[in-house]
């Protein structure tokens, strides 16, 4: 008999007042902050440079009668005008109630200088009353940001990082560590301000990207440990990191183990509520000190950056020591892609305004041309495939005509297995059933385009992400863990028949509470209770999947598919 689990638990936090929770910093009031500076202030930020990104800093004052609200905001490029850009994050510091205090501060090497400043009267009258030293970098030309992708050629591993100048930027590797035998030359792009689609891409969340250096290493032998360092002689190079090539091609490759989540985001100090976040991170490197992984699968809505450009500096530093080390295969979500007017399945500003150029420029995945972000590839004894919920999919498109393609030419006796992704759900418990863009009918909308695809081709696994709250109920934006039999048409099926679907979508993101009472017939786990992250283990014959609580890395869910 299966078990069935069904567990709600609702958020208590009540720290929504006057806008002092998650994403805050997008809630300032820019248009009515005033500069009237206060000489009896004195501000200070030390150390004054930084060798390396990622080192911390304090910042002091004395002299200000701290109130409620007040609060401190880092700013970069320093000279940034702050009645027209966001802070990058910010403190609050009224809970120093003798006139000085103390904050520290964790900076991440962005290409330019910072600045610290204090504001009174919180977020809704906010008044610049003092303002620190610059806080310099050594080296603006540090090489950060990097990612491992799969260019769906195989043999070959994409190495991506950011500076902000170039000269000869290039990838050095071998098969043993500091020895490098080889070297790749890296092509370099970036995208500019007018290719945002609006606010507040181009306005208030705009920041200069830098420059994205991008580097495919060819004929890599399989199942091989690769040492690598990325960089540019004229500035210095990255420090080493390793990877292991993909395994032989075929059923007979040895086993995989992959994470898997989606709606991750990152953790700044009052920017977005995805404080989880940085536990999923960090219990995933744990993870990769005693297992041999082999690969990160991100299901879309990937910083939530939303249109505020540093936030996807801030991501990749937190993400970084799992990028350098396993190919970060994604999938675009809504808060990547969906905005008006711009080609978009759905209307909404989710993105903030950047349209998937950000998200494109930074993950080229082996597409097939731009904003056409579906695609496959094989990695050993898995066939995968990803889609765009945030463009058409229905039958007879151009997306629905590559995912049948796609589908229809997969080898199972070379890949048995087919895992497939998308965003937006094509199962999901969820009473969340009004607008177009809303749970349940576009869930109903998936079904009824490709739900056939996928039992016609007898897909085994899809994971989602996604699951948004109805706005009817005043609820924020949430996401969760799901799990159905194996289902076709709301039925369940024995296994091997038909698909099961796993909603991934817990990776730090605030949980939903939009759960109705009565669990549909076809699911098999419902928990809303806690943020986490889930780790596959496939072999030719057998896949087995655990959701792994990032609470205390105890496992909530755990199921195995056969052949």
């Amino acid at each position: 008999m299966v078990a069935l689990f069904y567990l709600v638990v609702l958020p208590t936090s009540s720290a929504h007042i006057h806008g002092r929770d998650a994403g805050a910093s997008t809630r300032i009031h820019l248009d009515k902050i005033v500069v009237a500076r206060d000489g009896d202030v004195r501000m200070s930020a030390w150390p004054g440079e930084l060798k390396r990104s990622g080192e911390w800093v304090s910042v002091s004052w004395s002299g200000a009668s701290a109130s409620w609200g007040d609060w401190v905001g880092v700013y970069s490029p320093a000279d940034a005008d702050v009645t027209v850009t966001a802070p990058i994050k910010y403190k609050y510091a009224d809970e120093f109630k003798d006139g000085y205090g103390k904050l520290w501060f964790r900076l991440t090497n962005m290409r330019a200088d910072y600045v610290f400043h204090y504001f009174s009267g919180g977020i809704d009258k906010p008044t610049l009353i003092a303002s620190s030293n610059r806080v310099t970098f050594a080296n603006y030309n540090e090489p950060l940001q990097g990612r491992l992708m799969l260019t769906g050629v195989p043999h070959e591993m994409r190495v991506m990082w950011t500076t902000l100048n170039t000269t000869s930027p290039q990838v050095k590797f071998g098969t043993s560590p500091g020895q490098y035998v080889g070297s790749v030359s890296a092509s370099t792009t970036t995208y500019t301000r007018d290719q945002m689609c609006g606010a507040p891409a181009n306005t208030e969340g705009w920041r200069d990207p830098g420059l994205f250096h991008s580097a495919v290493l060819s004929n890599l032998s399989p199942d091989t440990r690769y040492y690598y360092v990325y960089g540019d002689p004229a500035y210095g190079f990255s420090e080493e990191a390793s990877f292991m090539s993909a395994p032989r091609p075929g059923a007979a490759s040895r086993t995989l183990n992959i994470f898997a989540y989606g709606d991750m985001g990152k953790t700044t100090q009052h920017w977005n509520n995805e404080k989880a976040s940085i536990n999923t991170t960090r219990l995933m490197i744990k993870d990769m000190q005693a297992i041999p992984m082999d690969l990160a699968i991100h299901i879309g809505d990937i910083s939530y950056a939303v249109g505020y450009g540093a936030q996807w500096d801030e991501f990749h530093d937190q993400v970084s020591a799992i990028s350098t080390r396993l190919p970060y295969m994604t999938c675009i979500g809504n808060h990547e892609r969906d905005f008006p007017n711009s080609g978009s399945r759905f209307n909404g500003t989710d993105s903030g305004g950047e349209c998937g150029v950000a998200y494109e420029v930074r993950y080229p995945m082996p597409t097939p041309g731009r904003d056409q972000p579906w695609y496959s590839f094989d990695y050993g004894s898995v066939h995968f495939v990803f889609m765009s919920s945030e463009h058409n999919f229905t039958i007879g498109g151009t997306q629905w005509q590559w995912i049948e393609a796609d589908l229809r030419k997969v080898d199972r006796t070379k890949t048995p297995w087919i895992i497939f992704s998308g965003h937006r759900p094509m199962y999901i418990d969820s009473n969340y059933d009004k607008g177009d863009s809303a749970d349940q009918p576009v869930a109903r909308e998936l079904r009824r385009n490709l739900e056939d695809l996928l039992f016609k081709y007898r897909v085994d696994l899809a994971f989602w992400g996604h699951h948004h709250s109805s706005v009817e109920s005043c609820l924020l934006v949430g996401a969760q863990y799901q799990r159905s039999c194996p289902v076709f048409n709301g039925t369940c099926m024995s296994e091997g028949q038909a698909t099961t679907h796993v909603v991934i979508g817990m990776a730090g993101y605030r949980l939903s509470t939009d759960i109705p009472l009565t669990m549909p017939s076809w699911a098999r786990v419902v928990d809303v209770s806690e943020n986490g992250y889930t780790r596959l283990s496939v072999t030719s014959s057998r896949l087995e999947m655990t959701f792994i609580s990032d609470v205390d890395a105890r496992v909530k869910d755990h199921f195995v598919l056969t052949k």
